[in-house]
């Protein structure tokens, strides 16, 4: 059941091929017959692809026939033709594979004696010389396949071409020259790492025929191997990108190796389903699937001997070596050396990268190689590899990763612990953070296995590479005992980087205790009076008051902090504080001045190339625009935020240092901008990889955002499970202890309970909301006044929208206040509808035109429609039911833009449902309304009046026809005139003739007295 489960049930990342494969079908069904090569490695998915164009010619009405070749084929002269014609006796019937080959019947049984079952009647022909059997079996089995493509449509399939034997080969060739004007389509496969000579004789051979055309099947992408894990563990998998990223590294994006590393980690418990959900481990140690092994095995087969051994010091050296490296490791002679290395590209085992550098065609050859090594070789190699490289060392060779891997595995301890601290430094600088803590996990070890302690540098430096790859609990560990360390030999500057430390980690957990740690380490600081570390536990200390929803209170160590980096000229404290102080304002609801910081810090940082502080900045400078926060707060859109948009720029920033956390939060805020534009399907997409990511690395705070946005969108679009997300976030909220993510999960839950009708349960989470938070630093402010942060603005919304759900539209009015509502169209269609549920429809529509302009200007569609929708409902009340159809029109065709993003059926149809009740379709016509819709909005009186005079009928022949009087025919005429735009009673005949009117007039005209 594992293996069933592993195999992707859908073909990823072929949408190019198969529209040329589904092309060539159709010219082949319109008798435009062609042959098309299907090529690509081994295992990179031919096979599947086939099967998805045979899919296709059988739902055209195809005839089918496959055929394979295999490596023993080569000694066995048309053995794919036997494999077709077995195949249609199999499937079909032995009769009706005789009669379908009856041409080649004599040609076919003298080749293959075995077919006498299926030419019952058919002797062995005459035995001729080779050339002239050749031309009759040429002859004669095209002529059976035109016989087949006349009866019907017809598909031949022969894969693995590269094992054909040359006589099948030229077969093909005479048929693929003679199909061109026949319902035939030839499909071929063949390994383009394995053409032989012969084959490429045939592929020049069809080029210059110009009668094929080629396919070529390319190794996959990271987010297409992300595609094939969804599609086989299901997206709720806690899968995220950094697996796909490194399985696509082991496997080089080759569907089959693929699903063969996915069944080894599962037999390995590697990966593994824990809670109804598959995780998996890091992918730290390769286990190599044994058909890599095998494969690696059989083209070693063919080496020789001075081939496989230097393929195994190269497979030692790494993924990819150096010619000069391996002239130094093996003591051959240039030109020896070169022709042994051609021999492993030959192989299909190495490719050339350069004049100087070789790589192996795919991690798991390497590795396969390796496995096939004793340990004391692989030993003795990577000493012999080391001191090579040291021997190398000077301007321009810096090998200091290579140094450390090669001595750690050497076990030269001492070097090991050097060279691997030398590189991890180098990697945090350059944000590679999980090369930094591989070069991290070494030191330690290096240090260990000789005999010594780790100390806080160490350690330090191995816990921050930890927190950014979202290893929480290492990273806490690892802190904890730099902390311990610090204090037991009285080092306060490492203490306070252990707190300081401490105090960003544990605010993704729990904030209180990451409050404690905060101000302790302010303490330090201002003990030691060093200026520069008391601006940073300023800033962390600000930022904890703001994350407690009292940005009032933050922004004082904000501004200290700032005025000591501008005092010391740090450019990289004043970004980072300048970042703080705008998140702090955005959290207080002045997304203006949040927007100038923001801007501000994106261009200090791309100054500094700071990619992480960069990445940060990028993401937040997005909210402060449209987004689920104007639903409480104007917005200020940022110089950035378009080509943000579209570009997703913080999130492959994020996702090229391996900040986990980063990638986490900068993929759920553009899924919360996009939600709030209406472009579901990829708004849901970052939303659910930011929750795969956050859940894979614990992390609270953006498990809590992800939930939120989920619920958000979930709760527009009408689906069942947005309480249940909102829930959630809200559980991580309260958990967290952060004030302002309580009030940004509390609202948006209790606006969804209200709505569906838990109207005490929805008033039972803002009440508990607000008496489990600490009073804020204007908590005593009068009670009149309008709040002030986001998380008061976003609470004071919900209690409007309770006050709604409760009946208490006044009450509504009284909470949202008489302030204009410029800038946020969601409390602007809030006021409309207590306005509306008032009956105040002046009111209302007063206040949904400025509603409407700043959604509009806001991109808002989501509103938009809500905005239509509400119009149609006002203007029923004020019995105005045909401006009410066209706001209705107008909200159903901005939704129906939206759906048409939604690309989940479900979610579909539970939004259009939605949009059903607050926009209800027009009426079914009856029968003579469609009949009047459909002749120009003619009545049926008026119809009968423009059939007579299609015939030339006079008013007066009319009036005695009809049964009605002149002056009623010339109001009938006048009308219709006015109805159709026209201007004489000849037009009106004309039209009456095309509308198919004056045929049918005799029917309706009474006899003449």
């Amino acid at each position: 059941m594992v293996a069933e489960q592993l195999v992707c049930p859908v073909l990823i990342g072929r949408d190019v091929p198969l529209s040329a494969g589904f092309h060539a079908l159709a010219r082949a069904h319109a008798a435009h017959g062609g042959t098309l090569l299907v090529s690509g490695e081994a295992g990179i998915g031919k096979s599947r692809f086939v099967r998805a164009v045979v899919e296709r010619a059988r739902t055209l009405g195809f005839l089918t026939l496959q055929g394979a070749c295999f490596e023993t084929d080569r000694a066995h002269p048309y053995a794919p033709v036997l494999d077709m014609v077995r195949t249609l006796a199999a499937s079909a019937s032995p009769a009706l594979a005789g009669h379908y080959f009856a041409p080649a019947r004599t040609e076919l049984v003298t080749l293959f004696p075995e077919l006498a079952s299926v030419f019952p009647d058919t002797l062995p022909g005459v035995t001729l010389g080779p050339e002239e059997e050749r031309r009759r079996l040429f002859h004669s089995f095209t002529e059976a396949v035109h016989a087949l493509g006349r009866a019907q449509p017809l598909l031949l399939v022969i894969e693995d071409l590269h094992w054909s034997d040359d006589a099948t080969l030229d077969l093909l060739l005479h048929l693929a020259r003679r199909i061109g004007t026949d319902a035939i389509a030839l499909v071929l496969t063949f390994r383009s790492d394995e053409t032989g000579p012969r084959l490429s004789r045939l592929l020049a051979d069809f080029d210059r025929a110009r009668c094929a055309s080629e396919v070529g099947l390319r190794p996959l992408g990271v987010p297409d191997v992300s595609a094939m894990l969804h599609s086989i563990f299901g997206v709720q998998a806690a899968l995220g990108p950094a697996f796909a990223s490194a399985l696509h590294g082991f496997t080089e994006g080759n569907p089959f190796f693929i699903e063969e590393m996915l069944q080894t980690l599962v037999v390995s418990g590697d990966l593994a389903r824990a809670d109804g959900t598959w995780r998996a481990r890091p992918l730290e140690q390769i286990r190599v699937p044994r058909t890599a092994t095998e494969a690696v095995a059989r083209r070693l087969a063919g080496l020789s001997a001075e081939a496989g051994s230097v393929a195994s010091i190269a497979a030692v050296a790494g993924r990819r070596f150096d010619f000069a490296l391996l002239q130094a490791l093996t003591q051959h002679g240039e030109a020896d050396l070169l022709s042994l290395v051609k021999e492993l590209v030959d192989a299909q085992l190495v490719v050339e990268e350069s004049a100087d550098q070789f790589a192996f065609r795919h991690a798991l050859t390497r590795e396969a190689m390796r496995a096939r090594l004793l340990g004391r070789e692989r030993v003795a190699l990577h000493r012999a590899i080391a001191t090579a490289l040291e021997a190398q060392r000077g301007p321009g060779h810096d090998d200091d990763d290579a140094l450390a891997y090669h001595t750690f595995e050497a076990g030269d301890w001492e070097s090991a612990r050097h060279y691997a601290l030398r590189a991890a430094t180098r990697a945090l600088a350059l944000s590679a953070s999980h090369e930094a803590l591989q070069h991290f996990e070494r030191a330690v070890t290096a240090t260990k296995n000789a005999g010594q302690q780790p100390d806080t540098s160490l350690l330090l430096g191995r816990g921050r590479a930890y927190e950014t790859l979202g290893a929480f609990s290492q990273a806490n560990d690892d802190f904890l005992d730099a902390l311990g360390i610090a204090r037991e030999a009285g080092d306060r500057r490492t203490e306070w980087a252990a707190l300081h430390a401490l105090g960003m980690l544990w605010a993704a957990r729990d904030y209180e205790r990451a409050g404690r740690y905060r101000r302790h380490a302010l303490d330090v600081a201002r003990a030691i009076g060093d200026k520069p570390l008391i601006a940073h536990s300023l800033n962390r200390v600000g930022n904890w008051f703001v994350n407690r929803d009292d940005p009032q209170s933050g922004i004082p160590y904000h501004d200290e902090a700032l005025s000591i980096f501008e005092r010391a000229s740090d450019s990289r404290g004043v970004g980072e504080t300048v970042d703080l102080l705008a998140m702090s304002h955005h959290i207080a609801g002045a997304q203006d001045t949040a927007v100038k910081l923001y801007e501000r810090t994106v261009d200090i940082f791309a100054a500094l190339d700071d990619q992480r502080a960069l990445a940060n900045a990028l993401s937040v400078v997005l909210v402060c625009g449209p987004s689920h926060h104007a639903s409480a707060s104007a917005v200020c859109e940022s110089r950035y935020a378009s080509e943000q948009h579209t570009s997703e720029r913080a999130i492959r920033l994020t996702a090229n240092i391996g900040w986990r956390a980063g990638e986490s939060f900068a993929r759920y805020l553009l899924a919360d901008v996009l939600a709030w534009r209406g472009e579901y399907a990829r708004a849901l997409r970052l939303a659910r990889e930011s929750l795969a990511i956050s859940q894979e690395i614990e992390h609270l705070q953006w498990q809590c955002g992800a939930l939120r946005v989920l619920g958000v969108i979930s709760f527009d679009l009408g689906a069942s499970d947005a309480i249940g997300h909102l829930e959630a976030a809200h559980a991580f909220a309260r958990q967290l202890g952060a004030a302002t993510w309580v009030r940004w999960s509390g609202a948006p839950l209790a606006i969804a309970l209200a709505r569906a009708g838990h109207v005490g349960d929805a008033a039972a989470v803002l009440d508990a909301v607000e008496h489990s938070l600490a009073p804020s630093a204007h908590a005593n402010e009068p009670a009149g006044d309008a709040p002030r942060t986001l998380g008061e603005r976003f609470m004071a919304v919900a209690r409007a929208e309770l006050a709604m759900a409760s009946g208490a539209p006044a009450e509504a009015l009284a909470i949202l206040g008489d302030a204009d509502s410029h800038g946020t169209p969601r409390v602007a269609l809030l006021r409309a509808q207590a306005f509306a549920a008032l009956e105040r429809w002046d009111d209302a529509t007063t206040a949904l035109v400025s509603g409407r302009i700043e959604a509009r200007n806001q991109g808002a569609r989501p509103l938009l429609w809500r905005m239509d929708a509400l119009q149609g409902a006002i203007h029923l009340g004020a019995r105005r039911r045909l401006e009410a159809r066209r706001a209705f029109d107008a909200a159903r065709t901005i939704a129906a833009e939206i759906s048409a993003d939604i690309d989940d059926p479900t979610l579909a149809a539970s939004f259009l449902a939605s949009v059903d009740t607050a926009a209800p379709p027009p009426p079914q016509q009856t029968t003579s309304q469609a009949a009047k819709a459909a002749h120009g909005g003619l009545t049926r009186r008026e119809r009968d009046t423009a059939a007579l005079i299609a015939i030339g009928t006079s008013n007066r022949g009319i009036a005695r026809s009809l049964g009605i009087g002149e002056r009623t025919v010339e109001g009938y005429v006048a009308s219709s005139l006015a109805k159709l735009g026209f201007s004489s009673r000849a037009q009106i005949a004309v039209w009456a003739a095309e509308q198919g009117l004056a045929a049918r007039s005799t029917g309706t005209a009474r006899p003449q007295r």
